[in-house]
């Protein structure tokens, strides 16, 4: 090797360090934003096994990843083992899907300990029931206003024994705390969920959500800040990071599917499965192994050509009343509505958590979605992280060169920076035109990864007039609470984007939505006094049906439809006799009830008297809510001392390159960079000297 090689390959090595060096680990606090970078390479279900061992944070609230923490006494940081495993049992019957969520966690230290796992669920899971499992023993949850069952815990926690407490931080994230876990034991935790499947395009499915992509607070959000004492008796302000331990949790998965009809296909698209027709129309279906997780888990089923449902009604009997659950799907109407003039504003999230497959992912979908723009359409595209700009002040006309243009536009985005979304949607729906006869859409295409859903429901209730709102989900894990609310308010839909081979089929189905008249102002009438929900009836766009869950004294006999299809007045009745039993609905009923409540809240209702008609819901359903928590408490100490406190982090979304960016980087991947090259300049030198 010559000298000038030699300094070459030392040169890279050195950047290479220093890109190491100046990239922090995964970033949890408002200071670490604002100055450090993380590259972290992910492109397997496999974890890496050289992160160091991370460093404390300031509250779990602050990574909502899906991790187990056990705090160390005097937060000094200690690691315990991870999840020994995680099983799901699903039990779907017609259009309802019950989960068993089953998750052991173990001890390995000498000390007792205890731990908080924060774990993502579908957003509509109605969460009803918990159990403890020590040994033999079986401890059964209970529902109760969140303040008692919180202090039900912690006096539980400090006298020694065994509890167990579920609560709602979102509705799609929850906690589950566990006190009191001995030297080598393993305590087991059971919660048990409901949901409607969903249905859309003569297709059934479920997801399963297994973690969440790091969500990022604006900088107004951020006030809380971490205080240490350092070895000289001064406390300075100190970033608060921590890296993901590296750990092997995986979800063994297994679906018992009761459709009620003959199925042509089942398909899980992104985990390989296993499926067992046990009778007829009843199958089996598990993963093919245990899957690792850090990617959302999806079945689809559909409907054989002759067997395509065009309504459903099922009923539940209580001591309460009868609850009862309708699908009514519309007639499909052929003509489209490309003639009508349409404004499209495509938003794209470029912040540092859309790094790596998932700004891929949005950049395909963004080039396909303009170049399906049709002849007489104006469009603009705005882009967003720290901030938002948008490619021209006003939309313009689609022609070839403003094509290019955008195309180009598009080409030049990276991911980095905060996720200000507030601003982007400033620029979408802040520049309406009051008497414009175009059709105004907004295509909004991001993980969705803030903390400050409720901030931004409030503007797009306020400011969304009559421009449809059509969200587009990206990554692995994408907040799909925020996107599914935000899309409902916006009378608009949610298409969830998982890899890069979906991005075309997934964006097709939407534009062939877009390009179908919208079955609009829809009103149902029953026969006789039921409470319904939802209350604000979506829009319909092709392939999706009108879903309602009902509660009422008596039988009801009939539901009358009606709306506008196009131009055009649209009717339908459904005679309601007949009904498939089925339980569980007087929870989904409650479940959508609380949901409307909470959304009363962005229409400027009191706070507190929602909150109380929530509380009153869930206690009556035994539903975990944002007013009440599962508890459940062991009536025998067994801790022999003061348990501590530990912590564990589950794995970071598949594909996503960056834990967290801030919204200013350091220069760790510029110094990646120019030790890529310096060392690809010492291969071409070497390869040069050998081959003269």
């Amino acid at each position: 090797m010559t000298k000038r090689t030699r300094v070459i390959v030392v040169l890279s090595l050195l950047a290479l360090a220093g890109a190491f060096r100046f990239g922090s680990p995964l970033l949890l606090s408002s200071d670490a934003q604002a100055s450090h970078s993380h590259l972290k390479i992910d492109l397997s279900y496999e974890a890496s096994t050289h992160a160091p061992p991370p460093k404390r944070v300031s509250h779990y609230h602050d990574v909502e990843q899906g991790s187990f923490f056990v705090k160390e006494a005097g937060d000094s940081g200690y690691l315990l083992s991870p999840l020994l495993h995680t099983q799901v049992d699903f039990t779907v019957t017609g259009l309802i899907s019950r989960a068993v969520v089953s998750q052991e966690f173990t001890n390995p230290s000498s000390e007792w300990v205890n731990g908080v796992y924060v774990f993502p669920l579908p957003e509509n899971a109605a969460v009803d029931h918990m159990k403890m499992v020590i040994g033999e023993r079986v401890i059964e949850g209970i529902i109760k206003p969140k303040e008692t069952a919180k202090s039900l815990y912690e006096e539980a926690r400090l006298s020694g024994k065994k509890a167990s407490l579920v609560s709602q931080s979102r509705p799609n994230l929850f906690t589950n705390t566990v006190a009191n876990i001995g030297p080598g034991e393993s305590v087991k935790v059971v919660i048990e969920y409901q949901q409607a499947v969903h249905f859309e395009d003569n297709t059934f499915s479920l997801t399963f959500p297994t973690t969440i992509t790091t969500r990022y607070l604006p900088s107004q959000h951020n006030t809380e800040q971490q205080v240490e004492v350092n070895e000289h008796g001064w406390a300075i302000p100190q970033p608060i990071y921590t890296q993901p331990t590296p750990t092997n949790n995986k979800v063994a998965i297994n679906v018992a599917l009761n459709p009620g009809f003959p199925v042509a296909s089942i398909t899980s698209r992104h985990h390989p499965i296993t499926q067992t027709e046990v009778r007829p129309n009843q199958y089996q279906i598990g993963l093919e192994q245990a899957m690792m997780a850090n990617a959302d888990f999806t079945l689809s089923w559909q409907p054989q050509d002759n067997q395509h449902p065009i309504a459903a009604h099922f009923v539940q009997k209580t001591e309460q009343g009868q609850y009862g659950m309708i699908m009514l799907m519309p007639p499909t109407a052929e003509n489209r509505v490309s003639a009508i003039a349409k404004e499209m504003i495509f938003v794209v999230d470029t912040s540092g958590s859309m790094h790596g497959e998932s700004i891929l992912q949005a950049k395909q979908a963004l080039t396909f979605a303009v170049n399906k723009l049709s002849s007489n359409d104006t469009f603009n595209i705005i882009q967003f992280n720290a901030h938002a700009r948008a490619l021209w002040s006003e939309s313009q006309q689609n022609s070839a060169a403003n094509r290019r243009e955008a195309n180009t536009f598009i080409a030049s985005l990276t991911a980095d920076g905060g996720s200000e979304i507030r601003s982007a949607l400033e620029l979408a729906l802040g520049r309406q035109h009051e008497n414009s006869e175009r059709l105004r859409q907004v295509i909004f295409i991001t993980d969705g990864a803030i903390g400050n859903e409720a901030e931004l429901f409030n503007y797009i209730h306020n400011n969304i007039k009559q421009t449809r709102l059509f969200t587009v989900g990206i990554g692995s894990a994408p907040n799909s609470y925020f996107m599914t609310e935000a899309a409902n308010m916006g009378k608009g839909t949610y298409t969830f984007i998982n890899t890069q081979l979906d991005v075309a089929n997934s964006m097709q189905a939407l534009f062939e939505n877009l390009a179908y008249p919208i079955l609009r102002d829809i009103n149902v009438a029953f026969s006789d006094p039921v409470e319904s929900y939802p209350k604000n009836l979506p829009d319909l766009y092709k392939g999706q049906p009108l879903m309602i869950s009902y509660k009422t004294s008596e039988p009801v006999t009939s539901l009358n439809a009606t709306g506008y299809l196009a131009e055009d007045m649209w009717q339908q009745s459904l005679p309601l006799q007949k009904g498939a039993m089925q339980s569980g609905l007087d929870t989904l009923w409650a479940r959508r009830k609380i949901a409307q409540l909470s959304r009363n809240k962005y229409k400027g209702m009191e706070a507190s008297e929602i909150d109380q008609q929530i509380l009153e819901v869930a206690m009556a359903h035994h539903l975990v809510s944002s007013m009440t928590s599962l508890v459940a408490v062991d009536v025998t100490p067994s801790a022999l001392g003061t348990s501590t406190d530990r912590r564990i982090h589950n794995l970071t979304p598949k594909g996503q390159l960056l834990g967290h960016l801030p919204q200013t980087a350091t220069p760790a991947l510029l110094h990646l960079l120019i030790a890529i090259s310096l060392m690809g300049l010492a291969l071409c030198r070497l390869f040069a000297i050998k081959n003269p």
